[in-house]
């Protein structure tokens, strides 16, 4: 009996001794995430950016509207939320690595001539401009508003400002395809359907294959396009030349359609003029690569 007592006490004793190392531990973790807190140079502190501009060789404003970015000038061009909210978020809570304070003129920071210029405003409806200045380091010296006090701030914070605008739009996939996994595919041009399947002996998927298992998007040179500016893609409904693809997912291993629309050559003639049916999107693509999917 007075062992078990005994054992009883220790183990009593070790559970306290659990507690009360995990209570210090706890404690100190809270008074090390106070310090960290209390630590941060906080620039600008705004309420949820509502639209932000800048220029990084073109003038770029985006806009939020219901919880989504657009891009300012056209609102129709579908942006790559995420990439937005990239460039967004740390202008936020802009933090500093370093406070300068007050000292040495502009020029000394290149603020006089900054690098980049950012105007955001946020749902309150305050507006600020963060003005960015010299690299140095990891980092690069910035200020606000009337340029009175100069930080510095981490690159990371400002690397996606130089994304182009089509770094910022979603376009359109073209899917893997080869003999492997294409079923059918119907080619109209001028109301005559030439039809390539594996049961043909004519016009087997073979050849065909061989134009769509490089056909790739080029630039994209109209990323909203209207009916009213399909003609002058050769995109209309009576110029277009269609093409209906029937193939298998490479990844579900589902069946699957679309239909590609070529129009006319540009001026160079190097490149089609080619569209997605459900896409607004006009794009290049090399002409080699369409003469073989339409004469394979």
């Amino acid at each position: 009996m007075k062992q078990k007592r005994t054992l009883t006490i220790a183990f009593l004793a070790f559970a306290g001794l659990l507690a009360l190392y995990a209570g210090i531990r706890f404690y100190t973790q809270k008074q090390s995430n106070q310090k960290d807190a209390s630590s941060k140079i906080i620039i600008k502190r705004l309420n949820s950016i509502t639209s932000i501009s800048y220029d990084n060789g073109s003038n770029l404003s985006f806009t939020k509207k219901n919880g989504k970015w657009y891009y300012t000038k056209n609102k129709d061009y579908p942006l790559i939320q995420s990439s937005i909210n990239s460039i967004v978020s740390p202008f936020q809570n802009m933090e500093a690595v370093r406070k300068l304070g007050k000292g040495d003129s502009l020029s000394d920071y290149g603020l006089d001539h900054p690098s980049y210029t950012i105007h955001v405003k946020d749902k309150s409806g305050n507006r600020t401009t963060f003005y960015i200045g010299n690299e140095t380091g990891d980092n690069y010296y910035i200020t606000i508003d009337d340029k009175s006090t100069i930080y510095t701030i981490s690159s990371n914070s400002i690397s996606s400002l130089s994304s182009s605008l089509s770094d910022l739009i979603k376009t359109d996939s073209f899917p893997v395809l080869s003999t492997g996994n294409l079923k059918k595919v119907v080619i109209t041009k001028n109301g005559k359907a030439t039809i390539y399947s594996s049961t043909s002996k004519k016009n087997s998927l073979d050849g065909i294959a061989g134009g769509l298992g490089v056909f790739t998007f080029g630039d994209c040179q109209n990323y909203a396009v209207k009916n009213s500016e399909l003609s002058k893609y050769g995109l209309d409904t009576k110029k277009r030349i269609s093409v209906d693809i029937t193939y298998k997912d490479t990844t579900t291993k589902k069946k699957k359609s679309l239909t590609l629309y070529i129009g006319s050559m540009d001026q160079k003639k190097k490149n089609y003029y080619v569209k997605l049916k459900n896409s607004r999107m006009v794009y290049l693509t090399d002409a080699e690569v369409v003469k073989n999917v339409l004469n394979p």
